[in-house]
């Protein structure tokens, strides 16, 4: 008894082994892998910085704003007016000819009217590039999180091809054992229906893990390779701890994109209301005149004045003073919803280690070791195949469990560098 007893542990501790050896898919797999373009996160990020299609598209909207700077600098054109006419004296007297009347204006335009003009102007290019820089942030952390999916995938990939291998070994073994007589019938339909569900989660995870790689390509853009593999640095795996959080704390008034943009836009209506209330000034145009007749020449030089007298602008004074409040209060409410985005955040992310810290300092080892008892208890005949597919289906959960704590601690850090637009 103590000899088979032996026998069960030292078969125990080999199983694990066992079931770790590379299949020949994986190993396809692997070679594939291994002649494919690899990309790191930051070389997936910077790329998508200058490739990306939605980062295009928001350049293009600074070049726009931009060319608004040169609208408002544009100084007014001058005006010049020539009217011929034909001149006939009254009662047959003599003086009948041709006359001339030529003017030319000159708008004198406003200079705090033009200043104002211009600083709404540059404006609305700084509210253009933090849009841009909200748009970035956005889009590296779609990056971060399709990146980690895969990441997530292909550790499923993996243990589902383990998961495959042990099955057929399995299910090859019931099948020697069916035909000797040893063991019923109903031991081969079960493990025949376990080798079916592992090959199905393998086929669905190997899909969903193509997926979501053309899902980060449609990100990235066109540059990134048709068939691709990513590549971890020791980086996207360092844990924070509290000084990260107190730099997060610190960095996030400064550096949060969504702050930025409702500053820019609270700066943009300001400088609204100073362009309507300058453009209330009085308009001024200088004008000269020479009319030519057959007797005599008339020369006139003169200022024409537009007097604020009945339109003294109040409806776009209000409607700039109304922008101007509305945009104070986005402003105060994007500060409130980042910090408590980033406490959230936080306590997320402190919850998903606590749970990978807890996964994997035992209870994962824990499992698979009860895996390969079951297995070598099987094997002597101490237990059933119903047992041992329990085992196993319990650590299987246990394993994906931990790929799911791992995955969603990346999510909560994912969370914490676009609160602070890194």
């Amino acid at each position: 008894m103590r000899a088979a007893s032996a026998s069960v542990l030292l078969l125990a501790l080999a199983a694990p082994g066992r079931a770790e050896q590379p299949s020949p898919n994986s190993a396809a797999a692997a070679a594939a892998a291994g002649s494919a373009r690899q990309y790191t996160l930051t070389e997936l990020i910077e790329g998508a910085r200058a490739g990306s299609p939605a980062t295009a598209t928001s350049r293009a909207g600074e070049d726009l704003a931009s060319a608004g700077i040169r609208t408002a600098r544009a100084r007014p054109n001058p005006e010049l007016s020539l009217e011929p006419g034909r001149l006939r004296a009254r009662g047959g007297a003599d003086g009948d000819g041709s006359s001339t009347l030529l003017s030319v204006g000159l708008p004198i335009e406003n200079p705090w009217l033009r200043t104002s003009r211009i600083q709404a102007a540059e404006s609305a290019v700084d509210v253009a590039r933090a849009r841009t820089e909200a748009v970035q942030a956005e889009l590296i952390a779609a990056i971060r999180i399709r990146f980690f999916e895969i990441v997530r995938l292909e550790e499923a990939v993996a243990a589902f091809q383990e998961d495959l291998q042990l099955t057929e070994q399995i299910l090859e073994r019931i099948r020697l054992q069916v035909r000797t007589g040893e063991a019923p019938r109903f031991d081969l339909v079960r493990a025949e229906g376990e080798t079916a569900v592992a090959r199905k989660n393998l086929e669905n995870a190997q899909m969903r893990r193509l997926s979501a790689k053309a899902d980060l390509r449609r990100l990235t853009g066109p540059w990134v390779a048709p068939e691709f593999e990513i590549r971890l640095e020791p980086a996207d795996q360092r844990p924070l701890d509290e000084e990260d959080y107190r730099g997060y704390a610190q960095a996030i008034e400064r550096a949060n994109p969504q702050i930025a943009l409702a500053r820019a836009e609270l700066e943009q209506a300001q400088r609204r209301v100073e362009r309507e209330r300058n453009a209330v000034l009085p308009q001024v145009t200088l004008r000269a005149s020479q009319e030519r007749d057959p007797s005599f020449t008339l020369n006139r030089i003169g200022a024409q004045l537009t007097l604020p007298l009945i339109d003294r602008r109040q409806g776009p004074i209000a409607e700039a003073q109304a922008q101007v409040t509305v945009a104070r209060r986005a402003l105060e409410q994007r500060r409130h919803e980042a910090s408590a985005e980033l406490d959230a955040a936080w306590r997320a992310y402190r919850a998903a280690l606590v749970r990978v810290e807890s996964l994997e300092g035992g209870i994962i080892e824990g499992a698979r070791a009860t895996v390969g008892i079951a297995e070598a208890a099987y094997r002597f005949g101490e237990r059933g195949i119903l047992e041992f597919l329990d085992a196993q289906r319990q650590f299987r959960l246990v394993r994906n469990e931990l790929i799911s704590a791992r995955n969603e601690l990346q999510l909560a850090r994912t969370d914490l560098e676009r609160i602070v637009g890194r």
